[in-house]
């Protein structure tokens, strides 16, 4: 008899440091929370030596048993099985070439300073901007989060389509506490009905420093995950792009909604 088909497809892409334990530990927990099926998908770069490509065989074999003790033992831990791929070549073009052939729902990686690491900020920005269906779980490295339990979530801005509105029931369907709506705009606040028990809005005037007070905030109400629509960072008046400003600012896990 075959398994029932799980609601959500999650890919995790995972560069194998040592935050990556902690990005699948999340991701599991995420899995469990709203009915996923996991995937981990790595890719193992070219390295170069006098500008050739140098013999990639035992780099990708303790690559493949590392990644397959570290989803062995924790799809035992949590009763959940987990599927890998791994590939090697161009990290950037690997990834694209994936996200375009199996469109997770959602995609998990890790928010890493430059300096460190394959998925470095840039990659972060590349994936946003290859994704125009696929839901973005950001994870910072210092993040202490394991589990989407009874979560404190929020949300930022008004623009949330049917889609986003769907992951957000399914993330908040056993927690009894408010969802936390954050917006920065000069209109006139308006009431807003949203499909969950209950809201708790503020609202930030726009300015230069509109949105290090709303990250301040998201803080200050112990927010464990922040949902941000991709639309909704066009309407601060920022010179940079906003959804890169949110990331690098924003201290708790991100959720990016596609377009």
């Amino acid at each position: 008899m075959e398994a029932a088909a799980k609601k959500y497809r999650i890919s995790v892409l995972l560069d194998m440091s040592k935050s990556s334990a902690f990005v699948l530990t999340s991701a599991l927990e995420l899995a469990k929370q709203i009915d996923g099926a996991l995937e981990v998908f790595h890719v193992n770069p070219y390295n170069t030596r006098n500008g050739k490509r140098s013999s990639m065989t035992k780099d990708y074999d303790s690559s493949q048993a590392q990644i397959k003790e570290l989803i062995i033992n924790m799809g035992k831990q949590e009763h959940l099985p987990v599927t890998y791929k791994m590939e090697h070549g161009r990290v950037k073009h690997r990834i694209r070439d994936y996200l375009a052939l199996h469109r997770p729902d959602i995609l998990v990686l890790g928010k890493r300073r430059p300096r460190f690491g394959i998925f470095s900020e840039s990659i972060t920005d590349f994936v946003i901007n290859q994704t125009s269906h696929t839901n973005v779980l950001i994870l910072g490295e210092d993040d202490k989060f394991h589990t989407f339990k009874d979560i404190n979530l929020g949300f930022f801005g008004n623009e949330l389509k049917a889609s986003n509105l769907e992951v957000i029931k399914d993330l908040t369907r056993n927690s009894e506490k408010p969802v936390r709506h954050f917006d920065i705009s000069q209109d006139q606040p308006q009431k807003t009905e949203f499909p969950w028990h209950k809201t708790v809005s503020y609202k930030f005037s726009k300015g230069v420093n509109a949105l290090d007070g709303l990250v301040n905030y998201v803080s200050h109400t112990n927010t464990q995950l922040l949902c941000v629509p991709k639309k909704a960072g066009k309407r601060i008046m920022l010179k940079n792009n906003p959804i890169k400003a949110i990331i690098r600012k924003t201290k708790v896990p991100l959720l990016i909604l596609p377009k």
